[in-house]
């Protein structure tokens, strides 16, 4: 069984080249968005990412969370020079790299999630009571 987290991930266009690197430098990244339940451009305009698993083992040792994890943690810092983009976006009056996506995983445990990035600002994450 082991822990599951639900995860969203949206890349702005601006940043979709850098993810298309991410993804081309590590195939089993690709792979994990294919098999996410939900992978679609578009979402919020055109050229854009979003993934979605509803239940996934999200595990820093396993090699293709790492890389996307890096990827985001690249962003965060706004230096996708890796990926072949400049260290900051050419947006005045931006937060960097963490305009262009949004992160956020909820694991079981109420407390444990992380959330990331400024951009998707209709992606958020909401706990409700059902009865």
């Amino acid at each position: 069984m082991g822990y599951r987290s639900q995860v969203v991930l949206a890349i702005a266009p601006e940043a979709a080249s850098a993810f298309m690197a991410l993804c081309a430098k590590n195939p089993e990244v690709m792979q994990l968005c294919h098999d996410a339940d939900e992978f679609m451009s578009g979402y919020e305009q055109p050229g854009d990412y979003l993934m979605h698993w509803s239940s996934i083992k999200w595990y820093d040792d396993f090699e293709d969370i790492s890389a996307l994890k890096t990827f985001i943690d690249c962003m965060v810092v706004s230096d996708l020079t890796d990926y072949g983009e400049p260290e900051e976006p050419g947006c005045a009056g931006s937060n960097g790299w963490e305009d262009y996506f949004k992160f956020i995983r909820l694991g079981e445990e109420p407390e444990d999630y992380d959330q990331r990035g400024y951009g998707f600002r209709d992606i958020m994450q909401c706990r409700t009571i059902s009865f």
